[in-house]
């Protein structure tokens, strides 16, 4: 995947991935304490749907669906923007009741804050195919 910015050094990388990932986990996506926590105030989302959601929509979504889906994602690329924005790019797919679903092109905007990385946008975009 092409990016922007700077790649960023191995330990960013593996922290931000690390961070990606715990959004798709069960765990985290059922904890509303836990998704507080990693989204950013300002955050927004334009879904693989073409719907967009806000901060309060998101909390509010993201824990009835976590049952319903497993997530699965490859091609991690992490670019640091500037010293407190960077950008996650990889592709994932739902399994819903065991099948896979259409790859989804994935981006994040990820904001440092003095309590650590908080995601403040994020993008899905079906791959062609």
């Amino acid at each position: 995947m092409n990016t922007t910015g700077q790649p960023a050094d191995a330990a960013l990388a593996a922290e931000l991935e690390h961070l990606e990932r715990a959004l798709h986990t069960p765990q985290v996506r059922g904890d509303r304490a836990r998704l507080s926590e990693l989204l950013d105030e300002d955050f927004s989302e334009i879904g693989s749907s073409g719907q967009c959601y806000g901060r309060t929509a998101a909390l509010a979504e993201i824990p009835l669906e976590r049952a319903q889906v497993q997530i699965e994602s490859e091609q991690y690329a992490v670019s640091l923007l500037t010293q407190e924005l960077a950008q996650v790019r990889y592709r994932s797919r739902y399994h819903v009741d065991g099948q896979p679903q259409r790859w989804v092109l994935r981006s994040s905007l990820w904001r440092r804050h003095a309590q650590g990385w908080r995601v403040v946008f994020h993008q899905g975009t079906p791959e062609a195919g």
